[in-house]
């Protein structure tokens, strides 16, 4: 097998791949609605979950950060076998059954009447958000052909990016309906609980952060539903997936992937790649409430970070289309490097200015690596193994959420401690920046170890 990160792509003309990717089976198609819909779920929840945890439960910053950390830890226990069951029983099963239970799991989180009933269905949304992604790629990849696979990967980054873009004004006109002045702050304004005739259940006290998650629940849903059209052979109709490996039992799955010595190779590329992608969790789990600590509840979350989706848009294709000829790995170190520098823009001010800049600087390097990296993930495992090889190519990504999790409570606490106290935001994203810099810096010195021993020193990146 050619090492794929290394690999040069085919010397075809843009228009002959957009002409071809028409030209994919309406599962290609299907599955990016599927994806928009489920992240317009995914990008709420994850925007919402420590202000949910700490405003409508009462958790301090470093009690929230645990229990991110903890349900990050569950669904990197899932995802090691989501991948294998997908192969083993098809992932249009696995997806139908993965959206079911978002929706079920977000419309709990959305009434939970008490802490304990909240956690206990977060705990179990994990499995969900553990499945959809991995499983997602993977049928990108068999919905696809191998001339058309990196643009298509590139619109599915673009899909639930979209998602992204849409999300945040939406969170933002929900947090607006919540806001009421604060009575010890003249001139200030906080959310509070609101009376809602819900249905079945009468008139309930909600929470902007509970509407949200019951949003979660309908996208799911329709999520599900458009599965349920996409056709139970789609996979073995792409001629490219012809001779598609035989189905067999997860644990085998497993077994075969573990044999492949590029694996873990791989793994340890992923492994500095995740250092850089923790500055996304830090902007979902550290980044709301340092800004609106800063800058007051009013300060539209939602909608800043989503002009890194609504950039993405754009980017991700351009990116791409520049790239395509170029060595992926080359991509990826040039495109993590200059993501890994966005902490430090936040160094010099917390004002809109600097919000707009770091959103930039991080999205710009975005653009370049994270779609080539999805398409990567897939291309490198071996034929009917990829749900398998992409779930647990995700291990260190999720991993990573573990450390950013109590990181973030404590980071929060330590430099921007919620009311009256001595507050030094620019060393809270000088330390983050300087855990993100360590991914391209390490990528670079062992780009080397990353191209299989049988090739030639000279195709080294």
């Amino acid at each position: 097998m050619a090492n794929p990160m290394n690999a040069e792509a085919p010397k075809t003309t843009l228009g002959e791949d957009l002409r071809s990717l028409l030209q994919c089976p309406r599962e290609l198609w299907l599955i990016y609605a599927a994806t928009f819909l489920e992240y317009l779920g995914i990008f709420s929840f994850l925007q919402t979950l420590p202000l949910w945890l700490s405003s409508d439960f009462g958790m301090t910053d470093k009690e929230a950060g645990w229990w991110s950390a903890t349900f990050s830890t569950l669904v990197s226990l899932f995802v090691f076998l989501v991948g294998s069951i997908a192969d083993a029983v098809g992932v249009r099963r696995m997806l139908i059954v993965a959206f079911a239970l978002a929706a079920v799991t977000r419309l709990a989180m959305a009434l939970a009447p008490s802490t304990e009933l909240a956690i206990t269905s977060l705990l179990a949304f994990g499995l969900a958000y553990a499945t959809c992604s991995p499983v997602l790629q993977a049928s990108v990849q068999r919905a696809s052909t191998a001339g058309t696979r990196a643009f298509a990967f590139s619109l599915w980054y673009v899909s639930f990016n979209i998602a992204g873009a849409v999300i945040g004004p939406l969170i933002d006109l929900c947090r607006q309906a919540f806001l009421v002045a604060d009575p010890a702050n003249p001139g200030k304004q906080i959310l509070a609980r609101k009376a809602m005739n819900l249905p079945l259940l009468g008139e309930q006290m909600v929470s902007a952060h509970s509407v949200i998650m019951a949003f979660g629940f309908i996208t799911a849903a329709l999520a599900a539903l458009v599965i349920l059209f996409v056709r139970k052979d789609f996979e073995h109709r792409n001629t490219d997936n012809a001779a598609t490996a035989k189905k067999v039992h997860p644990l085998t799955a497993l077994r075969e992937v573990f044999s492949d010595n590029f694996f873990w190779r791989f793994m340890l590329l992923l492994v500095l790649v995740s250092l850089v992608r923790m500055m996304f969790q830090h902007m979902h789990f550290t980044w709301p409430k340092y800004v609106t600590r800063m800058e007051g509840e009013d300060f539209p979350v939602g909608t800043v970070w989503s002009i890194n989706s609504a950039l993405i848009i754009f980017m991700a294709p351009l990116g791409t289309a520049l790239t395509r000829h170029r060595k992926p790995l080359q991509v990826l170190l040039f495109g993590a490097s200059i993501s890994a520098l966005s902490p430090f823009v936040l160094c010099f001010g917390s004002s809109m200015p600097y919000q707009l800049g770091m959103i930039l600087v991080l999205t710009v390097g975005e653009a370049l690596w994270s779609p080539r990296l999805y398409e990567y993930n897939v291309s490198i495992a071996p034929r009917g193994r990829e749900a398998t090889y992409v779930s647990l190519a995700a291990l260190p990504y999720f991993l990573a959420k573990f450390l950013v999790g109590p990181t973030s409570g404590y980071l929060l606490a330590s430099f921007v401690p919620e009311g009256a106290g001595e507050r030094n935001p620019a060393a809270l994203w000088a330390l983050i920046g300087l855990g993100t810099i360590i991914g391209p810096i390490g990528i670079f010195l062992l780009r080397g170890w990353f191209v299989r021993k049988e090739e030639p020193a000279a195709s080294a990146a």
